[in-house]
Formats: structure tokens, sequence, C-alpha cells
């Protein structure tokens, strides 16, 4: 019997070769399992009043589940009156879970609390970041299409501002540049670091507060701004009519009688950049133009 034994283990190891090379061979041909993507959410709510009106014009408004009360304020929101009757949120959780949305949007600083709660409760939170250069404002567009699958809209939005946004750049191209101010509420010019100054770079005009040194959003006294002699003041108009005193600044006498060119813009770039950039680089165009 003894002579039997070594035969044997030579065929038991033989069957667990050829065993072990199919294992291998199935494992290699079967496909990889695809990580399903989420599908297309059909209820959605949103907490920010710029991403409210990015939905406007990217879904079904049927789709939309809740709102920002902010968008149903004329003061904030050019689609005021376009969403009357739209169910509207304060930023809370207790709003948003009865409705069991697929999706809830929110901007990069918008309600903490809220959103963390969400999160616990399972709840899918998309956060969208603030644009602070040009080139943010159509990755902010399409990020978004790209959840709610609609990204043919969005497509030719994006196509819209770019065009815009050249047709400024070309317009200006070649010519000697002007001295501005980019001048808001409070007495707050813009300095550099801001979606304004570029924009002020591609119309070709010299951004006075950014020569100074200044970045972002600075208060600059009024008889120091018309000592600088700006040859252009850039307002953006109100989106309401009401009083306000820090609107008053834009009122001032001297202003009105200052030796320079006043542009004033759509409302809304410091705010909702991505709902008017094309229209404010159109409008600058034509201004500058005159």
């Amino acid at each position: 019997m003894l002579p039997i034994k070594k035969p044997i283990r030579c065929w038991m190891g033989f069957l667990f070769l050829v065993c072990a090379i199919q294992g291998f061979a199935q494992t290699a041909s079967s496909p990889t399992p695809q990580k399903k993507s989420p599908a297309v959410p059909q209820k959605i709510a949103s907490l920010n009043i710029c991403i409210d009106q990015l939905l406007w014009e990217l879904v079904a408004h049927e789709r939309l589940v809740s709102l920002s009360y902010l968008t149903a304020n004329p003061a904030w929101s050019p689609i005021a009156k376009q969403v009357q009757g739209m169910p509207l949120n304060h930023g809370l959780a207790e709003e948003i879970v009865p409705l069991h949305p697929d999706v809830i949007f929110a901007g990069e600083f918008d309600a903490p609390n809220a959103i963390e709660l969400l999160q616990k409760l399972g709840k899918r939170v998309e956060r969208l970041p603030l644009p602070r250069k040009l080139g943010d404002i159509n990755e902010q567009i399409l990020q978004l299409a790209n959840t709610v699958g609609a990204q043919e809209k969005a497509q030719h939005m994006v196509e819209k501002i770019n065009t815009e946004i050249a047709g400024l750049q070309m317009a200006n191209a070649g010519k000697t540049p002007l001295t501005a101010f980019w001048y808001s509420s409070n007495g707050v010019v813009i300095g550099d670091g801001t979606l304004e100054h570029e924009l002020m770079q591609l119309a070709g005009l010299r951004n006075l507060a950014a020569e100074r040194g200044m970045f972002g959003f600075n208060q600059l006294d009024l008889e120091l701004l018309l000592s600088a002699k700006p040859q252009i003041l850039i307002i953006e108009e109100s989106q309401d009519e009401s009083f306000s005193l820090a609107r008053e600044y834009l009122l001032h006498p001297a202003l009105k009688h200052a030796d320079f060119k006043m542009v004033i813009l759509p409302a809304g770039l410091s705010g909702c950049a991505a709902s008017v950039i094309g229209d404010v680089a159109l409008t600058l165009k034509q201004e500058l133009a005159k």
C-alpha cells in the first residue's frame, strides 16, 4: 500500500491546481461591479436664494418643493414675483423633512445646524461653493445641472455667459485703460480678489481700489473717492425701490455733479453672480461704448 500514496498525493495536487486556475480565470473574466449613480432627483428643496434662481431656470417648477423665503422678497430677488405661491423655507430642518425631498441644496455657509441635522436623518444634502472668480460660475452651474439632470440647459447658460464675457473683452481690447471705482452701498469700493475686479480688468478698466492695495470690500470716504478723480464710477442698481440708508451713499449730490461717467449695472452680482453675470457683462460693454 505504501507505494500508492505518492501518486495519490500528486493527482490531488494536480486537481487542486486545476481548480485554482479555473477559479482565478472566472474571477478575472467577471466584470467589476459598477457603483450606481444616484437617481435624478425629482423633489428638490433649496435653502439658498442664488441656487433658487438657477434651479428656476434649469428644472420644471413642479419639481421644486421648497425655496428660500428670500427668493420671494423683491428687495433681494429678481424672480420674487414669479415664485409667488411656491413653498418657502427659512433654513430650518423641520420645514424640509416633511416634504421628503430627494435632494436638498445649500450654499457654502447656509444653515449649518439644519444641514447637520438633515444629514444625520439620512437626507441627501448638496453644498455648492460660493463663486470667487469667473471660472467658478460656470463650474457651479454645471455641478448643479449634473445633479438635477439639466445638462443641456446648463450648457446653453454657460455658452451665453462665455459669449457675453468674450464680447466685453473684445470690445475694449487695445483701448487706453480708464480709471474706475466699483462703488456700492454704505460707501464701499470693491478691490482685488473679487468678481467685480476681474470684470473690470476684462473691460479694460484700472481698478483704483485695487491699485491702492485694497482687497475685497472696503469702505472709502467720499472725499477720498472724489480726490482720486476716477473716469468711471460703476454702481449696481437696486432690486427694490424702498428707502435704504445704505443706498443713500449712492445718491449724494457730490456724486451727481462729479466729473466722471456713471455706469449703472443690473443688481445681484455680489450676491448671486451666476444668475446675472451675462447681463452685467453685456450692460457694462454697452455703457462703456457710449
